[in-house]
Order: structure tokens, then sequence, then C-alpha cells
């Protein structure tokens, strides 16, 4: 058997934030093993844990239809886990993933993950994107992502995405963003990534890596409290740290459960 949970990330609320399962392994199984049980959850991300030292363990992540190298909802909820469920009584949690070294520790009721910054750079408006939105204000590469800039949160919360003309673009997702209301958050967000068999992802801590990056260069600041704005929402408190970048966020329990493969 594998023990097994569910966990809402990027939320204090059941049933908000990005559902991510989080598998914990006594033993290696394989890729067409982990592929398999994260299309029978077919969430967006499945987390894989496998304890190689004390304080380390080896974090993979897959979706239904194949592995990816960085998700932050998923590695948010397999420290909740290990924290909450297995009660890991650790100041510092290491994971060695696809994306290097990636650290976790506990702050007040909260996770903080320590994760790279992705670099943003301007890149040639397309026609296709002038098709989507007429009044888009740049276009960046985020690392494996395109990042597209609008006017309004409200452009941003209304957007009708195009899923077959984004699963033809050459990346692993598109990211749109737009400023945030002044109230309660610097900025916006939303993610598609159709080819990755999500067609939207409810909260993205990887596209914050570029996100920040992005909302830094534009305003010179280093610290921003992000919405996600899609369906079921969520929340992220970034910061900057040189080449790494600080992702806070809450996350809860939803299921416990138990695998009954061999």
């Amino acid at each position: 058997m594998i023990q097994s949970y569910i966990v809402d990330a990027f939320t204090p609320k059941a049933f908000g934030g990005n559902p991510a399962a989080v598998c914990l392994l006594e033993k290696e199984i394989t890729e067409e093993k982990m592929q398999l049980i994260a299309a029978e959850f077919n969430l967006s991300e499945t987390a894989f844990l496998f304890q190689i030292e004390d304080d380390s363990w080896s974090l993979r992540w897959f979706t239904p239809i194949c592995e990816v190298n960085l998700c932050g909802h998923a590695t948010l909820a397999a420290v909740h886990v290990l924290l909450n469920e297995s009660k890991v009584r650790l100041d510092l949690l290491r994971f060695q993933t696809h994306s290097g070294e990636l650290t976790a520790r506990k702050i007040e009721s909260s996770i903080e993950l320590n994760f790279p910054l992705t670099p943003t750079n301007p890149i040639n408006q397309t026609d296709f994107f002038h098709s989507v939105d007429q009044n888009f204000v740049s276009l960046h590469q985020a690392g494996e992502d395109l990042l597209l800039e609008l006017a309004t949160e409200s452009q941003v919360k209304n957007y009708q995405p195009d899923l077959s003309a984004i699963k033809q673009l050459d990346c692993r997702g598109l990211i749109i963003t737009a400023p945030g209301n002044g109230y309660d958050c610097h900025f916006v967000s939303r993610f598609f990534a159709p080819r990755f068999g999500i067609d939207e992802d409810p909260v993205t801590g990887s596209a914050h890596c570029a996100l920040i990056d992005f909302w830094s260069k534009k305003t010179g600041r280093d610290h921003f409290i992000a919405k996600q704005v899609s369906k079921r929402g969520g929340t992220l408190d970034i910061q900057l740290k040189g080449n790494r970048v600080a992702l806070r966020g809450d996350s809860v329990t939803t299921a416990n459960v138990q695998l009954r493969i061999d």
C-alpha cells in the first residue's frame, strides 16, 4: 500500500487553492507506475516523496499525462504532509528534484518554500496574442512559459482562453497577469497549460517564480502579495532573495487515501 493524501495548497480553507495528491513512498517505484497513479488521482499534480536522508527527500511531480520539472503547490502540499501528517520535526526540510535542491521551513502557521528565480525577457509580439487580446501590454519569455501582461485585473478575471491555440504554443503554459486592486494584492494572474493536461491551474507556485521577476523589474519592489484569480483562487506571499524566491502559503488536508497497489 502507498499512504497518500489530498491537500489544498495556497489556501487556509478546504476546497480553495490548488488540490494536490501527495504519495509517501517506502520504496522507489517506476516512472510508469507514478504516471499511472497521477492519472488515477487526475489532479493537476501528484507529488511523490521518498526519504533519502534524515532531512532530505526525493521529490517528483506528475500531471495526469506527464512529469514536470517544478511545481510549487504540490511541493507546499508535500511539506504540509510531512509536518502535519507524518509529524516530521525539522527546522529545514530539503528536497532533491529535477530543478535542483529545494528547501522549506515552517514560519508560524504557514510554510515557506525556497525556489529558483525564473528570469523573464520581452519577446516580439505575435499575431496570435493580438488576436486573443488587442489591448495586451507586453509579452515575455518566462522560462518554460510565456507571460502575457494585460492592463487591468478585470481583464485577467474575464479572460476567455483559446485552449486549442494555447496548446499549439511552444511552451509549457501561458501566464497572464495584471496589476492588483491595491487593497489586498499587488498583482493578479492565471495560468493555462493544456499541453500538460491542465486547462487552467488553480494556483501555480512555479509561475510566481517568473511573475516576481517580471513585477520586481516593473515596480522596483521585492516583496508582493499575489492572487491567482482562478475559480478556486489562492494567495501567495512572495519575496525576491537574490536569485531565489521565497513563496509562503497555507494549506489544509482534505483526504487520507491508501493506494492498494503492489
